[in-house]
């Protein structure tokens, strides 16, 4: 049986005192593994530490290891000072229980070895002696580093006391040292990730740079107050100014004053987050001229940054700037001359109609003349107040045609559905006696179809062409004119075509115009209006006219008008 122990010769201390003396963690984990009572190297067992126990009598080291096992740890022995330092070389220990008096190297020689190596010069040594030695004998032992001295007779609860809290001690340190490793490794992942992100940051500012520099367009970076960070060489080349002077003076010093209202509200839209789209500004050059530049800016409110993207559109301004004035000088010309031609056909309307009143008096004495003095008339007499009558009678129907042209021109023509059929046979019907005279076929492939037209004005067009066909023929050949339609998608075309002279190809254009003539009037009589008044009256209805001719090969005339919707018969 243990006898008790005197408290005041052990020196005991409280496990509070036994745990302010370890003065810094122990040295990094090794192996730490062992057999509860075995001799040598220990098993592996993640929940226990080891406890190393020296002393060269086994029976003391069976009595510690009787007290010991109750806190389930990893008891190791050693019988002497150099196997406890081979221990120690391979493992860590929660605490040693290390006896003074061993032949060859004492507990007092071994502790200064402990102390001298790194992996144990802060593990907690407990002396154990049997020897009540004096005060100096204890102070050296604590000199070496013990934390505790303990006599003999031991007393078992004491001793388990004191080993528990370093035991607790030593579990709470490798949870600490587990939880610095595991957070050193978190940081040092977060390192490298960092490190990763920089390296992809850096590599693309390097691509963002190069692209940067080599842009044509004008590119920047600015900060919510209204000044250039950054700007690309564009800006050099286009304004003259460096990227020093653009980051010296706010963005609004360079805008033309006339701008700088406008100006001034998009940056605060873009202040505000607002997503701002194309604009238009000038910015003064270095030579004291304008630019005119094209914006476009992304806010990143994030940064109070503001991302710029210009553009050098000077001469597309003054470009359309002239094309402006152009437009501008062309409207009014169009205008001076509507009122012109205004004029004129009031002109000519009155004095069409104003001439044939004198005209008709002229043409009547001249024909009352011959019929009342024939008899007392010379024949050159009687021969000049023919002409007179025929001359009054070419100015009257001249002076018709004239009206009529007026009446197209000026006229409000209201369009409805027209049967082309019915047109032709009224038309056909009206020269008949013109087209008997001149022994002229008149072929017609019906149905011809509905066209949207005005009516009267339709009858005169197709008039004046049958009119035309029938006429411009040589002598010694019958007329003949055929009359089809082409229908096409939403339109109608109606060809006439005839076995006339023809027309060359220099003049199928010019034949249209007012007055104009291919042929004297004694040849083939006209006034030279009749295809004026056919190209105007299809203009009027919103259609389109030609002629395909040859000369000598005859000519088709066509005027395509728009198709009526109609439900036909």
């Amino acid at each position: 049986m243990v006898a008790p122990i005197d408290k005041t010769r052990n020196c005991l201390r409280t496990p509070d005192d036994i745990i302010a003396a370890r003065v810094s963690p122990p040295a990094d984990k090794g192996e730490v593994a062992a057999k509860p009572g075995s001799d040598g190297e220990s098993a592996p067992d993640s929940g226990k530490v080891n406890i190393l126990m020296v002393d060269d009598r086994a029976d003391k080291l069976l009595a510690l290891e009787a007290v010991l096992s109750s806190l389930g740890q990893n008891l190791i022995k050693a019988y002497s000072g150099k196997e406890a330092l081979k221990l120690l070389l391979k493992q860590e220990f929660a605490v040693i229980l290390l006896d003074v008096s061993m032949p060859v190297m004492d507990g007092f020689e071994t502790a200064a070895m402990i102390r001298q190596r790194a992996n144990s010069e802060h593990t907690p040594i407990i002396f154990v002696t049997s020897h009540n030695d004096s005060e100096n004998h204890i102070a050296r032992g604590y000199s070496l580093g013990a934390v505790d001295y303990i006599l003999s007779p031991i007393v078992p609860g004491v001793l388990k006391s004191k080993v528990s809290v370093f035991v607790e001690l030593f579990k709470q340190t490798e949870k600490i040292k587990q939880q610095a490793e595991q957070l050193r490794r978190m940081e040092e992942a977060q390192h490298q990730r960092r490190l990763s992100e920089a390296v992809d940051r850096l590599e693309a500012e390097t691509k963002r740079n190069r692209f940067f520099t080599l842009a044509l367009d004008m590119l920047a970076i600015a900060n919510f107050e209204g000044y250039i960070l950054q700007c690309n060489p564009a800006w050099e080349k286009v304004l003259g100014h460096s990227e020093a002077e653009f980051r010296a003076r706010p963005g609004l010093d360079f805008s033309h004053p006339e701008d700088q209202a406008d100006f001034a509200a998009e940056l605060r839209k873009l202040r505000e987050g607002l997503e701002t789209t194309y604009f238009e500004g000038r910015c003064q050059h270095k030579d004291g001229s304008y630019r005119w530049l094209g914006w476009t800016a992304v806010p990143f409110p994030a940064e109070r940054l503001i991302y710029i993207f210009a553009r050098d559109i000077t001469a597309q301004k003054q470009t359309a700037e002239q094309i402006l004035r152009l437009n501008q000088e062309l409207q009014r010309r169009v205008a001076d001359l509507t009122e012109v031609n205004v004029e004129l056909e009031a002109f000519n309307y009155s004095i069409s109609h104003d001439l044939r009143a004198p005209v008709r008096s002229m043409q009547g004495f001249a024909r009352a003349l011959l019929e009342d003095e024939e008899t007392q008339l010379s024949p050159d007499g009687k021969s000049y107040a023919e002409r007179i009558v025929n001359s009054g009678s070419y100015m009257d129907t001249l002076l018709q045609d004239l009206l009529e042209y007026s009446r197209l021109t000026r006229a409000e023509l209201k369009l409805s559905p027209v049967n082309l059929d019915k047109v032709l046979k009224e038309v056909l019907t009206h020269n008949c006696r013109e087209i008997q005279e001149r022994n002229a076929r008149v072929e017609v492939q019906p149905p011809l179809g509905w066209v949207v037209a005005h009516p009267a004005t339709l009858n005169q067009i197709i008039a004046n062409l049958i009119g035309n066909a029938v006429k411009f023929v040589a002598s010694d050949r019958q007329p003949h004119v055929q009359v089809r339609a082409e229908p096409s998608p939403g339109c109608i075309r109606l060809l006439m075509k005839d076995n006339g002279i023809g027309i060359a190809p220099a003049h199928q254009k010019k034949i249209f115009g007012l007055f104009e003539r291919l042929h004297s009037s004694t040849a083939y009589p006209g006034t030279g209006i009749g295809l004026a008044i056919v190209r105007k009256g299809t203009e009027r209805m919103g259609g389109r006219l030609g002629v395909e001719s040859k000369l000598g090969e005859g000519s088709c005339f066509w005027i395509e008008l728009a198709k009526a919707q109609v439900d036909e018969p």
